[in-house]
């Protein structure tokens, strides 16, 4: 009975590291693919991205190239694997996919100011309330920390109701962001949304607020005048 456990707990044994040993595997392949996709992102390979991504019009490109590169078929009846040339898994990549370090696609599109991809994600079901890893706030917020205008107006367009929603850390709005940078034009399109700059974050403070700290006089004005336009008498 000893050597019957014996045997059969280095058996178990084996087999878990076995399992452990690929799940790291799997686990390096999957940070691979993922750093491929991000730096594809980040350098406008737009054409790699959109090949590499999860989503029914890739699935169909891939059967289709695979069907025009299988020996015999295509022009020249050559095998041909391009994620074999890029040395990577050619495994699809969810939309939504996220790295070790909490990066997703969506978050890296509109810090690379790569917004023919922002369009394919939004489209294809993106997460429109993500999280940026490092600040917390959502893809609205870093749209305008990051002042990508065109980024805001396909945010909003897709979900308007993205334009006062804070932030779970410190209750920070997108219009702190914008007024954070003094970006007048974003500003102008959150406030055409329906922004408000008397929001209070979490700390009591406002857009408002920051603009009048800063001495923005131009945007305090906008303030006050958007303010002045929306009031109920």
């Amino acid at each position: 009975m000893t050597n019957f456990l014996s045997f059969s707990s280095i058996y178990d044994y084996k087999r878990e590291s076995s399992r452990k040993i690929n799940e790291i595997s799997d686990s390096k392949k999957r940070e691979n693919r993922l750093s491929a996709l991000f730096k594809a992102i980040r350098q406008h390979n737009n054409n790699f991205v959109k090949f590499s991504l999860l989503t029914k019009e890739n699935i169909d490109r891939r059967k289709e190239a695979i069907e025009q590169n299988t020996p015999g078929n295509g022009k020249y009846g050559v095998a041909i694997n391009v994620f074999e040339i890029f040395g990577i898994d050619g495994t699809l990549i969810d939309v939504n996919a996220r790295d070790e370090k909490g990066y997703t696609p969506i978050i890296v599109a509109i810090e690379s100011q790569n917004n023919e991809i922002l369009e394919y994600l939004i489209k294809n079901g993106a997460n429109l309330r993500e999280k940026h890893p490092l600040f917390k706030r959502s893809v609205l917020n870093v749209a305008c920390y990051y002042e990508n205008e065109k980024a805001v107006e396909m945010l909003l367009s897709a979900n308007p109701k993205l334009i006062n929603e804070q932030s779970g850390i410190d209750g920070w709005t997108a219009l702190q962001d914008a007024t954070l940078k003094a970006n007048i034009d974003i500003i102008k399109v959150l406030l055409k949304n329906g922004a408000n700059p008397q929001l209070k974050d979490y700390n009591g403070g406002t857009a408002m607020d920051m603009a009048t700290d800063f001495g923005k006089g131009q945007i305090v004005k906008l303030f006050r005048d958007n303010v002045k336009a929306n009031r109920k008498y």
